[in-house]
């Protein structure tokens, strides 16, 4: 899909009036004008909005409530925006609030108090250290994040804006971070919230900006949080596969990367092209969580709330922005669960590789693992008890060939509490012969440039491929050549793209076509590999436009005699270059 070069997600002002940026009204554009907003009668009557939180579940929400407060921006009927905003938040029905945009702490306080059993704060509130200091411009007019949450089941430890430094990566605002503990089913646990708004628009200033300001944010988890349940949530102002800047990686590609220890349970919605706002079509409101705080998603829970349904004409009495909501098991209520999550089914290994086996669980502390070959029939130890609360563990493949293998996951003080492979995987015995394969081929790319088209090979033999001189060539020619010295280990992958512009951060086992380009036509084309003597090694074609951004991939992923299927069939996305389909390292 195209993506806009035109945004109205709104950086901090005082960097807008030094660029010359903001007009007399203090409107931002980026291309077109924007249409002159009607004043709208307040409707005294309440709007029914339907719940999405549960009673036994964390329930959490981020929504950029545009210009909130502000008579001069966004909706231009203040008293009809805070009602439907109320209305909203009351009706969802959900725990913690991270809001963005809040201009006016008078309306914000006004919205509180029409919030039954909510409380909250600003982060330009005295109670938050270095909040004033950084969200107390233009008289206190600036966009300000703040947090509201159910009194009756958060109680504030701490309060204060982080990152400072990055004020201006930040576009002015760094984020707000709120320690908590929650109680929940009887169970009382220290979590931790952190509420931000990026900078935005499209240009390669702003992208650089949000890079940066990414950059800092994860150098800080790693820091401070590298063990605890933390939420990031809030208006990203971007796109987690490529970034709304054109011919751009992600900003955000350094989390999605650490998959072991960070996951955006928002992701879902950027693999399936949902948009988070009202007009355009990225999904640039996200949640990022700690390990330990995806352990404990509700899968398939993540959701961008369509309260457009029941607002009339919401885009322009309420917001632009929908609410992004997600879900959280909580220990104490319900029973214990765990999940396997990979080896998940249809994958394959090479005897003594490295995979991580991954899981989500809640109600128990300590999980057991354990492998079969044999369809379950028997079972061997992989470890007695490792915290479930870390969510994965390296394993090394035993070298022992197998066609019908499962990895079990279980409470280690309750071995009735269990879930294994969805399906079996296969194991080929290391020792044996290369055998290099096409993986997955992505012939549309995501957006307009072409630099993000790729072609994947994997080796699923027993033995390093060298694989110098092998081509790559489309139905014309070809358009890449490996380089001397080029070696494809046992069970991994490489991955060639069009340009090294598309190559995602911290993606090592990639490369550019040396041709510069991999010109794969939409329409119908082909790919072929061949090793340095000619011989074809495997090859893919089609004859109609394939899905944007949606990569064919082997079904069952890594299988020499898999056929092609559509990538979001076979695994996790609508891509995975350089990981197994399931997103996990090859």
């Amino acid at each position: 899909m195209n993506r806009s070069a035109t945004w109205k997600l709104v950086p901090h002002l005082s960097y807008l009036a030094a660029a010359g940026l903001i007009g007399a009204t203090g409107c931002i554009g980026y291309g077109s004008d924007w249409d002159e907003i009607e004043a709208v009668d307040e409707d005294s009557e309440a709007i029914v909005i339907p719940a999405k939180g549960t009673a036994t579940t964390l329930d959490i929400c981020s929504w950029n409530i545009e210009w909130f407060g502000d008579a001069a921006n966004g909706p231009s009927n203040e008293t009809q925006q805070l009602n439907n905003v109320r209305d909203v938040i009351s009706g969802a029905d959900m725990d913690i609030w991270g809001v963005e945009e809040v201009v006016s702490a008078t309306q914000f306080n006004s919205l509180l108090a029409q919030l039954s059993g909510y409380t909250g704060f600003l982060a330009n509130d005295p109670s938050v250290v270095n909040g004033p200091a950084y969200y107390s411009d233009f008289s206190n007019a600036e966009q300000k994040v703040g947090l509201i949450y159910k009194s009756s089941m958060v109680t504030i430890t701490s309060r204060k804006v982080i990152l400072t430094a990055n004020d201006y990566d930040f576009g002015g605002r760094p984020p707000l971070e709120v320690g908590m503990n929650v109680t929940l089913n009887g169970s009382t646990q220290s979590i931790i919230v952190i509420v931000q708004h990026a900078k935005c628009c499209s240009d390669s200033t702003s992208h650089q900006r949000r890079t940066n300001a990414s950059n800092a944010l994860k150098a800080y988890l790693d820091a401070t949080y590298p063990t605890q349940k933390v939420w990031v949530l809030g208006d990203f102002n971007d796109d987690l596969d490529t970034s709304i800047t054109p011919g751009s990686p992600s900003p955000y590609a350094n989390f999605v990367a650490d998959s072991a220890d960070y996951t955006f349970p928002s992701k879902v919605l950027t693999d399936a092209g949902i948009s988070t706002t009202a007009g355009y079509p990225d999904a640039i409101d996200h949640h990022l969580t700690t390990n330990e705080a995806y352990a404990t998603y509700v899968a398939g829970s993540v959701e961008a709330y369509r309260v457009d349904s029941y607002i009339p004409s919401y885009s322009t009495t309420t917001t632009d922005h929908f609410p992004v909501l997600s879900r959280y098991t909580w220990s104490g209520g319900g029973s214990p669960t765990v999940t396997v999550a990979a080896p998940n089914g249809g994958e394959s290994f090479v005897g003594g590789s490295s995979t991580n086996i991954t899981w989500t669980s809640s109600g128990f502390t300590n999980v057991k693992l354990e492998y079969s070959l044999n369809g379950g029939a028997g079972w061997s130890l992989i470890t007695a008890s490792t915290p479930a609360s870390a969510g994965t563990l390296a394993w090394t493949v035993p070298n022992s060939a197998s066609t019908n293998a499962f990895v079990r996951a279980s409470d280690a003080a309750n071995a009735a509490i269990f879930d294994l492979s969805n399906a079996a995987f296969t194991i080929t015995a290391g020792g044996g012969p290369a055998n290099v394969i096409l993986n997955e081929v992505l012939a549309n790319e995501a957006g307009s440039d072409t630099a993000g088209e790729f072609v994947e090979l994997v080796n699923v033999g027993g033995s390093s491929a060298n694989i110098a001189g092998w081509t790559i060539s489309d139905g014309s020619q070809v358009r890449h050549t490996f380089p001397a010295g080029t070696t494809l280990l046992a069970g991994k992958a490489i991955v060639v793209f069009g340009g090294a512009s598309a190559i995602p951060g911290g993606l090592t086992n990639a490369a550019a076509a040396s041709t510069g380009t991999l010109s794969l036509a939409n329409g119908s084309d082909s790919v072929t590999v061949k090793d340095g003597s000619g011989a074809v090694k495997g090859t893919h074609s089609w004859s109609s436009t394939p899905t944007d951004g949606l990569s064919k991939n082997r079904s069952p992923d890594g299988s020499a005699a898999g056929s092609f299927a559509n990538h979001n069939t076979v695994g996790t996305g609508n891509t995975s270059p350089g990981k197994r389909a399931n997103q996990t390292a090859w």
